[in-house]
């Protein structure tokens, strides 16, 4: 079976869709399938395009044995909505005229999304009769945009965006969605729920480094957050909450990550003076996985309104034995409840993130508790393999006979 993954991220960009849109490449690859993966010139989250891509229209090559093709992207470490809807366009626009261009036929268009601008080539690339298109859901546009206030529901852009989003769901043969929230949204946008499947994130098993990121002293607590520094984070209750522990000499907040809020964000913990924050920038996936690794607490905060998002930094934790503390609503706090590995607290309150910091700091034996039973929850039900091999299921289904049977009968046959 041949299968084409439209993707705007993936390795060796540091971020969660990057990280799942591997994990069902290589899925499909150990599967016994083609797999050829066609993305952007890795820039994700700095802006800045390697030095061995520019001045390129495109680039072959292998990634972790997966055949990649890489086209121009515009990308600028300058950060802006704007110049982030450019890059999105480009890819979109490089993507649409490799797609329409005579080629091998291919069984399956897999398109990944955010971001919505890849529809247009997905819709353009599943024009060839027999061609299957899947769709990855992470966030459902243009709901999520406008629950984080960036666009009006009235607007001329959501009402298209909602256009183009209901004509993807009706032309899919398949709609993958990473909650059960997300679901919901697709369903009200007129998508049949017989073509919903839900596989959620889960977490990889990376090697930490040998040492951790950041130093402690004697007796010092460490709560981490990482993760990616965009609008959605909402990172600002985190510095709201330090601010409020200036006098806690025992309490150190240790940030790793990168994105459009990064510059600001470092900015204004330098201007406050936050002498409890530590910046630290984007670092490999073994260089985080140390930091969550050594700290006695995971930071998870969201936005108010974003009650059907699921951060990978949840599983990531929980899988290495730190707990987590949640300022979200949503399935970010039913998680951590049914998971019993952390705490949670409402969106955006820094006093409430501040004062359940201060207790949890008081209470080391529920911190080992917390931690062992989140562990143990993660473990069971959210390997990443776990939900990619519910995809590919999905995948070999759509083609016809789950493949791996229809291969057994072939070599049956020949025998």
């Amino acid at each position: 079976m041949k299968v084409l993954m439209l993707t705007q991220f993936f390795p060796p960009e540091l971020c969660a869709a990057s990280n799942r849109n591997a994990a069902v490449a290589a899925q499909l690859l150990q599967a016994g399938h083609d797999v050829h993966v066609l993305t952007g010139f890795p820039n994700f989250p700095t802006g800045v395009i390697p030095a061995a891509y520019r001045g390129r229209l495109s680039t072959h090559e292998l990634v972790e044995g997966i055949r990649t093709t890489r086209l121009w992207t515009f990308a600028s470490p300058r950060r802006s909505g704007a110049l982030r809807l450019l890059n999105w366009a480009s890819l979109a626009g490089s993507a649409s005229l490799y797609l329409v261009a005579p080629r091998e036929p291919m069984d399956v268009l897999y398109v990944s999304s955010p971001p919505i601008t890849l529809a247009m080539p997905a819709l353009l690339g599943a024009m060839p009769r027999g061609t299957r298109l899947v769709v990855d859901i992470r966030d459902s546009y243009p709901e999520v945009a406008i629950r984080m206030g960036m666009w009006r529901a009235s607007s001329p852009l959501a009402r298209v965006v909602g256009a183009v989003a209901q004509a993807l769901y009706h032309r899919a043969d398949c709609v993958v969605a990473v909650t059960e929230s997300v679901r919901e949204e697709i369903v009200a946008r007129g998508c049949d729920p017989e073509k919903i499947l839900v596989a959620p994130n889960g977490y990889d098993r990376v090697e930490p480094d040998a040492r951790p990121p950041f130093s402690r002293r004697r007796g010092e607590f460490v709560a981490v957050f990482v993760g990616n520094f965009g609008l959605a984070a909402g990172v600002d209750v985190i510095l709201d909450a330090a601010a409020l522990l200036r006098d806690d000499a025992r309490i150190r907040i240790v940030l790793v990550g990168d994105g459009s809020e990064f510059q600001r964000v470092h900015a204004r913990a330098g201007a406050e003076r936050l002498s409890n924050v530590e910046l630290l920038g984007a670092l490999s996936r073994p260089a985080a996985m140390a930091a969550l690794g050594a700290a006695d607490l995971c930071l998870v905060p969201l936005k108010r309104n974003l009650v059907d998002s699921l951060p990978t930094k949840l599983f990531d934790a929980l899988s290495v034995g730190c707990p987590v503390l949640v300022s979200a609503g949503g399935e970010a706090r039913r998680f951590v409840e049914r998971s019993g590995g952390g705490w949670s607290v409402s969106p955006e309150e820094p006093q409430a993130l501040a004062a359940a910091l201060r207790a949890i700091v008081d209470a080391p034996a529920e911190r080992a508790k917390r931690a062992a039973v989140g562990r143990s929850y993660v473990e069971e039900r959210y390997a990443r393999a776990r939900s990619a091999a519910s995809i590919v299921a999905r995948i070999e289904e759509l083609v016809g006979r789950p493949w791996a049977a229809a291969q057994d009968d072939a070599e049956k046959a020949s025998a």
